[in-house]
């Protein structure tokens, strides 16, 4: 892979490198390997562990300083900060200024100079006068995250990205919705939606792959979901198909955020929480659906996303329904999408009984063209032109 070469990056990400993966560490884990990588996890607030009792484990990562991840890539949890920074931008200095202590600590022990700075949240503005000297600032926008629910003031997420932005010298955008409301607020920005590990993903339709037992339990015809399931997730969308077809299967895979209510969904007799599952066994389970869906809620926020599921469904070939969504809306050739709960319903009906090999290989075409690989050539290829016209 052409592009960056024998840098020194420091992402700052908003997800810890395991167990779900998700743009960032597709994005690091495919740098060239001359790269030396230092991949900040987001830290916890003094709050989280009890509203999350599995944040508890975050104050023992802090302990363990760097975590040497493989060749070049090293892992790194801040340390335990103030509650209501997203909320105060007062406090967000503080605990950015804290956080830097820290990290310039690890910094210094990788002998890191002029780093490439990455970053994937809005909060980084004010940990930049802390951190030190870098060569590059790169901001990934995945998400519009003034519009995420919970402890945070609108308006202070949107001051602290502008302020961000301003500085950057690139900025890549996940959505189109994205790319429109920040065009005006870089110098220099690109439209960059999300992709998926094709060749993992189609492993759902090698003859070999064993669909795990727990799965193949399951009644067919079987309709299925991957991913963390969140605020964002229309569980009512959801419940509706199963109510009007009971004779279906709903696997839910993945974890539930907290405060997120399912027992409506666990009460159906139809409906299944298999739980989370590692990345590796995904391909196993997503074999065992006859239809994918994305049932994503429809509002300010998840109309400037580019769902990550959505291309590890195509990249699976198995027919998909999703919302009517921006970013699926270029790939109404190959999926069905639903402006209603009705539309949605028939949407499955259709993917059940219209199934072709020749929508299954144009599926996997589709998927083909966006590849993680082609993502961060893309990426790396904007960075060297950023230097070159730096030097």
């Amino acid at each position: 892979m052409s592009g960056i070469k024998n840098k020194h990056v420091i992402c700052i990400s908003s997800v810890d490198w395991d167990p779900i993966w998700t743009r960032k560490q597709q994005v690091m884990s495919r740098l060239p390997e001359s790269n030396t990588i230092l991949y900040v996890e987001p830290p916890i607030t003094l709050l989280s562990p009890f509203k999350d009792h599995g944040m508890w484990k975050k104050w023992r990562m802090w302990f363990q300083g760097l975590r040497r991840l493989n060749n070049n890539i090293f892992l790194y949890s801040p340390p335990v900060v103030l509650p209501f920074g997203n909320k105060f931008r007062l406090i967000n200095r503080l605990n950015q200024w804290w956080i830097s202590l820290f990290l310039k600590k690890a910094i210094k022990s990788l002998n890191f100079r002029n780093p490439v700075l990455w970053t994937y949240m809005p909060n980084t503005a004010d940990l930049l006068n802390s951190i030190g000297d870098y060569d590059m600032l790169i901001y990934d926008c995945v998400d519009e995250h003034s519009e995420y629910t919970g402890i945070i003031n609108k308006a202070t997420m949107t001051d602290m990205e502008k302020d961000l932005m301003a500085l950057c010298d690139i900025v890549f955008v996940t959505a189109k919705g994205l790319y429109e409301a920040k065009k005006n607020l870089a110098e220099t920005i690109y439209f960059l939606p999300n992709a998926a590990n094709v060749e993992h993903f189609m492993k759902a339709q090698d003859p070999d792959t064993a669909v795990p037992e727990e799965m193949a339990a399951v009644p067919g015809p079987v309709i299925g979901f991957v991913g963390v399931i969140q605020d964002w997730i229309d569980l009512d969308l959801v419940k509706d198909a199963a109510a009007a077809h009971p004779e279906w299967s709903f696997v839910m895979i993945g974890p539930v955020g907290p405060g997120i209510d399912v027992s409506a969904l666990k009460a159906m007799p139809n409906v299944y929480f298999l739980g989370r599952k590692d990345v590796g066994d995904l391909p196993r389970y997503i074999k065992g659906f006859d239809v994918c869906i994305n049932p994503f809620k429809i509002n300010e926020l998840t109309d400037k996303v580019s769902p990550l599921k959505f291309y590890e469904y195509l990249a699976s070939g198995k027919p998909i329904v999703s919302v009517a969504m921006p970013g699926v809306s270029d790939f109404a050739d190959v999926v069905e999408i639903a402006g209603s709960s009705d539309e949605f319903i028939r949407g499955i009906e259709q993917a059940l009984s219209q199934e072709t090999p020749e929508k299954l290989e144009k599926r996997l075409e589709r998927a083909r063209e966006n590849s993680w690989e082609s993502r961060v050539e893309f990426m790396t290829e904007k960075i060297m032109e950023k230097y070159k016209h730096k030097s």
